[in-house]
């Protein structure tokens, strides 16, 4: 079981449960049985800060992945709520879908999925599609 640690600065309230039954959904896929991950939901300007530091990219961006350790398995996701809140509203999405998304994104990241190509982010879409469809419990209580 990959254990599940959430840090929330945004007064959306998530189910910590229901997250870690879709990462573990995810994660157990790609042979990750055992681990830590740390969900870390921020700001705009932080996810910036992050692209602009570690990867040279002065852009804002819903998601980003970091693996620490693959045996045992160690990741971390940060998940940009201003975002994610954005993106609902521009591809007429429920808020909560776009949540699940970049989660199952992140994810893939973390299990080796890239995405710097057309033909990667399409193979990632169809991923990210096939988890949603896959795992239709609620990650936002209320």
């Amino acid at each position: 079981m990959i254990e599940i640690n959430l840090h929330n600065s945004f007064d959306v309230s998530i189910d910590i449960n229901s997250i870690s039954d879709l990462s573990n959904l995810i994660l157990n896929k790609y042979d990750h049985i055992s681990g830590k991950l740390n969900i870390i939901i921020t700001d705009d300007e932080s996810l910036r800060k992050m692209k602009i530091n570690f990867f040279n990219e002065d852009v804002f961006t819903d998601v980003i992945a970091f693996n620490i350790e693959d045996n045992p398995f160690e990741g971390e996701i940060y998940i940009s709520y201003d975002r994610v809140q954005d993106n609902a509203r521009l591809y007429k999405q429920k808020f909560e879908e776009e949540f699940k998304r970049v989660i199952i994104h992140g994810l893939l990241h973390l299990c080796g999925h890239e995405d710097s190509t057309a033909s990667e982010k399409e193979n990632m879409s169809l991923l990210e599609d096939k988890f949603l469809n896959k795992f239709t419990h609620s990650v936002i209580k209320g």
